[in-house]
């Protein structure tokens, strides 16, 4: 602890310092310019008509892809329309099931009285269909 404590401490401190200064110099070195910053990228000019010929099928490009991405979200509506209308209808058929299967547990599990027995079982037999 002696050698530790007898140790100047500035170093600690300046440190940070210096790597920051360092790390900040280096990432100055390389600083460049982008290639679509310079002018000369850009060409010249030219004529007239042709400038307002590219501008006009950037426009067209543009109303185009607007057109387009339009027509997606319209097709994506509709799609979530259609699979929610035919969940709808399959929830409606699922319910129409059990609604029926209730009713049959019902009328099956039915007392029949002493009394009309026979004349139920006779009206079942006449009611049968034959396949």
């Amino acid at each position: 602890m002696a050698l530790s404590s007898s140790r100047p401490r500035h170093h600690l401190l300046l440190r940070p310092l210096l790597r920051g200064l360092h790390s900040t110099t280096s990432a100055m070195a390389r600083l460049e310019q982008h290639e679509f910053s310079k002018m000369s990228n850009y060409g010249e000019p030219g004529d007239s008509r042709e400038v307002w010929a590219r501008l006009e099928r950037l426009r067209k490009g543009y109303t185009r892809d607007a057109f387009e991405q339009d027509f997606r979200q319209a097709l994506m509506k509709e799609r979530a329309e259609k699979l929610e209308s035919w969940w709808e209808k399959e929830k409606l058929r699922a319910q129409k099931k059990a609604d029926g299967r209730e009713l049959l547990r019902k009328k099956s599990s039915m007392r029949v009285a002493e009394s009309k027995r026979e004349s139920t079982i006779m009206e079942a037999i006449r009611n049968t269909t034959a396949l």
